[in-house]
Parts: structure tokens; C-alpha cells; sequence
């Protein structure tokens, strides 16, 4: 199976592994400390116990001893007990992925989640699946934090699976006891359903689409004739194509829009599935006015099938997309391919967002169920 690196922050992510993502400021200085404190706490508990063993053996502790001894002792107390307790004061915070190889907007957050996390002393444990947006593997994931649970302040989840995993999610929150905020995926449909110890912040679904169909609707008032839109997206996120094509039936009611939502929001997938819906225009002499896909790369793959193609139905197409990624945005900011818009999610609105609300959870503090934050659109100009 090919494994998905991620460079973020100075260190490396890879799948199926579980990574603490920690700050060092002086990482070679450190160990030679540590190793000489360590050193420096065994050779005086060393000293502690064979002293002891002598004075037993001598039979000095049964008379009186000089007060200087108790001075000793004390010196050495204070010199071990700090070095084991000092282990105990690290905070660390979870993060369970629903996905890793095809979520390419993930390093960003991870590498801001991280810095955030860092500023209040906070170190990252980062757990990804196997399996892209498998419920079973996220399922494994979430019982490994339930087993180290008193390691933790709280944590991130990015749910798969929802509507199947529902009720093994409110079964970890009651287990778990920590806060817990849930992002990208809102896993419950009113704030009721929500656990105590959980809330969500992030970007919905339906808000991205809505978003979306704005845009294409602006561009396609003007369009001659009937316009064609095609949907290219993946099972999860499923309100992002529903809301889209909604706004576009309302604001354009002879729009005529296809979606395909088995490209599963892979760049490939989505390049096949352009293609081939071009292919069927050809055949038909038809025309495609725009096409959306719910996240950049599907986009990305629909620029290249629409590039690979010579076709007359293509002669205008205008792709949009979501998530903001570098590539996409270098690609529309170049205005020398179809793709002219993304719905930006902004990563680091999301983590600031998202570890507020978890510290204060941690520090008792009342917090809303849900913190919803507004995508914007990027555009060429």
C-alpha cells in the first residue's frame, strides 16, 4: 500500500502511524541536560540506598545522628522528586483524522493546529487511518484514545462515516470524559443530540454549496441557451453538491445539472468522469457550462480532462472548486486554465477556532454546541 508523507512544522507524518507532533527549540542541547539530570537523580538514589543499607548495618539509627544528616537527606528529596514529577506536567491533545492521503488541505491544518496547540503547552498526537474515510479504521483509532485517555486534555475528531458511526461517537464521548471538538464533518443533526463534552467548529457542508451555486449562478445568467453543469463529487460531504445544484435550480430553472458523486474525491476519479461526460456532449452536441467539484483536487483532475480533450462542448467550461490549496490557487491566480474559483476553507481560522473552544471546554468554561465559520470565495481578478 502506498503511504502518504506530509512534511508540516519540521516533522513527518505518515499513515497508520501514531505521531505526537512536539516543539523543540534547541533539540540537540536538550538531550545531554536531561541525560545528566537523569544521571545525576539515579546516582543519588544510589547513594540514598546504600547509605541507608550501611546505616542499618552499623547500627548508628538506633542512636542519635548529627543534624546535618537531616539536611542531606532533604537536599536529595528535593533534588529527585522534581525529576519525577516533572514528566507528569506535559499536556498533549488528540487528533483522529477521517482521512490522509486524499485530504490535501490536512498539512496546513495540522501544521496550525500544532503551533496553536504549542503556545499553551499543548503537544499533538496525531492519529490518521489506514483507510481513507473508513469508519472501521477511525473506530480503532478512537478506542486507542479511549485506552491513554488520562494522557489527554481533549481533542480533535474529524468524523467518517457519520451517519453510520453516530452512536460510536456519542459512546466515545461519554467514555472519553474530555472535551472533544468535532470539524469539518458536523456528526449530529441538532445541537441536542450533542454530548456533554463535545461541540463543533467548522465550515458546513451546506454552506460551501451554497456558496458555489452563487458563483455559477452569476457566471451563468448570461450564458446563451440552456446551461450544463456537471457535479463531480464523493459520497462524504454529499449537502455541498445537494445545496449547489438547489441555488442553481432556484436562481436558473432550465439549468440542467448532472452530478457524479462516486469520484470519491479523487483526482483520477474526477479526470475519468470529465472525460467521459464529455464524450456523452459529443455524442449529443451538447455543451458544459461549468463544472464543480467538491474539493481541489477533483478540480485539479477536471482542469486536465478538459485540457486532454479537444472537443467543442468545452470551448467555454469554467471549473470551480473547495478547500483553497496551494495548486489551485497558483492555477486560478495564473488565469490560463479553466479553473477560475475555489470555497476557502481557511485552516488557520479553523485551528485558532477550534483550540479555543477546546481550552476553554478544558478550563470549564460554557461554550456553543456549534461555532460555524464562513468560507469565502477565491477568484482570479
Amino acid at each position: 500500500m502506498q503511504r502518504a508523507r506530509v512534511e508540516a512544522s519540521g516533522a513527518v507524518f505518515q499513515a497508520g502511524r501514531d505521531i505526537t507532533v512536539q516543539h523543540h527549540v534547541y533539540p540537540k542541547a536538550r538531550l545531554p541536560v536531561r541525560l545528566g539530570a537523569w544521571v545525576l537523580a539515579l546516582s543519588a538514589g544510589l547513594g540514598v540506598v546504600v547509605g541507608a543499607g550501611l546505616l542499618i548495618r552499623s547500627g548508628v539509627l538506633l542512636r542519635s545522628v548529627p543534624a546535618w544528616t537531616v539536611l542531606v537527606v532533604g537536599a536529595l528529596a528535593a533534588l529527585v522528586l522534581p525529576l519525577r514529577g516533572r514528566r507528569a506536567t506535559t499536556r498533549r491533545a488528540f487528533l483522529v483524522t477521517s482521512a490522509f492521503s486524499d485530504k490535501y488541505w490536512l498539512a496546513g491544518f495540522v501544521q496550525r493546529l500544532h503551533g496553536a496547540l504549542d503556545r499553551s503547552g499543548i503537544d499533538l498526537v496525531l492519529k490518521v487511518p489506514d483507510r481513507d474515510y473508513d469508519a472501521a479504521a477511525q473506530a480503532h483509532h478512537l478506542r486507542r484514545v479511549l485506552t491513554a485517555k488520562r494522557e489527554f486534555i481533549g481533542g480533535v475528531v474529524l468524523a467518517a462515516e457519520v451517519r453510520r458511526m453516530r452512536q460510536d461517537l456519542v459512546e466515545f464521548c461519554d467514555e472519553l470524559a474530555i472535551p472533544v471538538v468535532f470539524t469539518d464533518l458536523d456528526p449530529f443533526e441538532d445541537e441536542d443530540r450533542y454530548p456533554e463534552n463535545a461541540a463543533f467548529v467548522g465550515y458546513l457542508s451546506a454552506d460551501i454549496g451554497t456558496l458555489a451555486g452563487q458563483w455559477l449562478a452569476a457566471r451563468l445568467r448570461a450564458a446563451q441557451g440552456r446551461p450544463h453543469v456537471l457535479i463531480v463529487a464523493g459520497q462524504e460531504h454529499q449537502d455541498r453538491q445537494m445545496r449547489c445544484a438547489h441555488v442553481l435550480r432556484d436562481s436558473i430553472p432550465d439549468v440542467e445539472i448532472t452530478i457524479n458523486d462516486s469520484c470519491a474525491f479523487h483526482r483520477t476519479k474526477a479526470y475519468e468522469a470529465v472525460q467521459s461526460h464529455v464524450r456523452m456532449l459529443d455524442r449529443t452536441n451538447g455543451r458544459l457550462d461549468a463544472v464543480f467539484c467538491t474539493n481541489d483536487e477533483m478540480a485539479l483532475g477536471a482542469v486536465e480532462a478538459l485540457r486532454a480533450t479537444t472537443s467543442p462542448s468545452t470551448a467555454a467550461t469554467v471549473v470551480i472548486g473547495v478547500d483553497g490549496v496551494r495548486e489551485a490557487r497558483a492555477l486560478i491566480g495564473a488565469g490560463t486554465s479553466p479553473l477560475r474559483a475555489t470555497v476557502v476553507q481557511d485552516a488557520h481560522h479553523l485551528a485558532e477556532n477550534a483550540v479555543h473552544v477546546l481550552e476553554r471546554m478544558h478550563n470549564g468554561r460554557q461554550v456553543p454546541k456549534r461555532t460555524v465559520l464562513r468560507p469565502e470565495v477565491y477568484q482570479a481578478e
